[in-house]
This record gives C-alpha cells, sequence and structure tokens, in this order.
C-alpha cells in the first residue's frame, strides 16, 4: 500500500441525484473522519464485490480528509467553494490502473446522517473513467425516476447520495522530494552564492565615485568578478554535497562490508568434503577385475 498526496474528491455543489452536497457536509466530513471508527474503501464505479479479484474488489482506503478552498471556472465566470481533500492508501492495482490512464476520475458516497450523529459523513469512495455517466446523465435520471436510478441499487443507504464525478489526479505522498537533503543543500549553497556574488557590485549610497574611475572612487570596474571566491563556492558546496552524501550512505556500505565479512569467515571455517575415493577392485592386491558368470 502506499500513501498518495491529498487530492480534490468532492466539491460543494451538485450530485447525481439531484441534491446538493452543503459546505457544512465538507467541513463535518474533513473534521470528523476517523479510520478507526469507519474506514472508507475505494471500489470500481460504485460497485462493492464479494470476491477478492478484480475489477470489483478493494482498490485501498481514505486514510485522512481535509477542506479546503478550489476555485472552478462555470459559465465563464471563476467561482471559490469549498473541496474535500482526500489522502488515499492505495493498493498496487489502483495505481496500476492510473498509470494507463483509466478511472481517473472519483466519486464519493456521503452519508447525510452518519452513524445517526446528525452530521455528514464519508463512508466510500469509486473511482470511474465515465464522470458524464454519474453527472449530468445521471442526474437527469435521478431527478425524474426517484430511487428507479441505475445507481441507486448502489448506496450504503437509501437516503446517501453520489457526488458528481471529480477529475483526480492520484501523486504518492514523497514523489519528487529530497529525502537524503542533498538537492536542497545544493540549491542553498547555490542561492547564497549568488546573493553574494550580486553583491560585490553593489555600492552603499554614502560613498564617492568618480565617472573615471579616478581619485575618490571606491567601486571596483564592473567586469572585476572575483574567480578565487567563486571557485571557493563551489569547492565548498561540491564538498557539503559530498559529506551529505556520504552521511547517509556511508553507514550502509560500512554495514554490508561486515555482513560480507562474516560470510567470508564463515565460508572459511567450513570442512572441505571434496575427497576422491580408489575404486574397488573386489580383491586384494593388484588382482584383476574377475566377473563371476
Amino acid at each position: 500500500m502506499a500513501k498518495t498526496r491529498f487530492f480534490c474528491i468532492a466539491v460543494e455543489g451538485g450530485t447525481t441525484d439531484g441534491r446538493v452536497i452543503e459546505r457544512d457536509w465538507i467541513e463535518q466530513m474533513a473534521a470528523g473522519y476517523n479510520p478507526a471508527t469507519y474506514t472508507a474503501s475505494i471500489n470500481c464505479e460504485h460497485i462493492r464485490g464479494y470476491s477478492p479479484e478484480p475489477p470489483f474488489n478493494s482498490y485501498g482506503t481514505v486514510t485522512a480528509l481535509k477542506a479546503q478552498d478550489v476555485e472552478l471556472v462555470l459559465d465563464g465566470k471563476t467561482e471559490k467553494r469549498l473541496g474535500l481533500y482526500a489522502q488515499f492508501d492505495a493498493n498496487d492495482q489502483l495505481l496500476a490502473v492510473n498509470r494507463a490512464k483509466q478511472k481517473l476520475f472519483t466519486s464519493c458516497e456521503i452519508s447525510p446522517n452518519f452513524g445517526a450523529t446528525g452530521k455528514a459523513g464519508l463512508v466510500g469512495v469509486a473511482i470511474t473513467d465515465n464522470p458524464a455517466s454519474l453527472g449530468t446523465e445521471m442526474l437527469e435520471f435521478s431527478a425524474t425516476k426517484g430511487d428507479a436510478s441505475p445507481l441507486a441499487a448502489r448506496k450504503l443507504d437509501k437516503a446517501n447520495l453520489f457526488t458528481a464525478a471529480t477529475e483526480a489526479t492520484i501523486v504518492l505522498d514523497g514523489d519528487g522530494t529530497d529525502p537524503t537533503g542533498l538537492f536542497a543543500s545544493l540549491k542553498g549553497m547555490f542561492d547564497a552564492f549568488a546573493a553574494s556574488f550580486g553583491k560585490q557590485g553593489q555600492q552603499p549610497a554614502n560613498e564617492n565615485t568618480s565617472p573615471a574611475g579616478g581619485t575618490g572612487s571606491t567601486q571596483p570596474p564592473a567586469n572585476d568578478n572575483d574567480l578565487a571566491a567563486f571557485a571557493r563556492s563551489i569547492g565548498e558546496t561540491v564538498t557539503s554535497a559530498m559529506q551529505t552524501y556520504a552521511a547517509v550512505n556511508d553507514p550502509k556500505v560500512a554495514a554490508l562490508a561486515t555482513d560480507i565479512a562474516e560470510i567470508k569467515g564463515l565460508l572459511g571455517k567450513t570442512e572441505d568434503r571434496t575427497f576422491s575415493r580408489q575404486p574397488a577392485t573386489g580383491g586384494g592386491g593388484n588382482a584383476a577385475h574377475e566377473t563371476d558368470c
């Protein structure tokens, strides 16, 4: 299982059965979600299968929720709405499906009265690759036929609702990070160098200057770059980077060398069982081989 970064799975507004996701529901789901109390699982197209075999098995679980404002462009205008963001604990099946650019949208199942608390709760998330069937098209079916909606049988409770499918970008938590701090160290060193190098061409406002650079001028010529300082800074950067890399990897290399030495020591003490056996002649001395027919 691999944890993802937080991404939006629902936005206040329309659902697949004509109801509206209230802003309070988003806030309540984010504040009250606790996997120890109830773990929302991830399924395919809101179908909960009984078999552990794909495609209608579990694709992972929801580990955390949070509420965050999002901007949507509707009818040419930008609106700010509250979105529900989730962190998935995705299994290999979900990651493989997402890499194949399939089931790129998510739709939530929301219980408006979760656990008889009077507050909304998230009870499931579905992945889908056909947002229209869970959005505008199903809205029309549900609004005219009520419980006859093709999605009605997929709800855990008839009072629950499905959100319109939202495009999801599933990125594993930690992707693009610098676990050893090496790149951050390099960037910091170069930023510091650039800052100090830029100051060499600056002159305090209260200094006397001369256009010709003659008597009374304390500003060096514009092309007077300090190559020695540049070389020292590069050397310090490389040295710092090497030290950072060594600090992380040297203990691992040392441990590996110790293990190899122990294995070699054990092999050196192993009894040599290679030997040759003289052929049996069936008689003593130099007697020839005889066959009793």
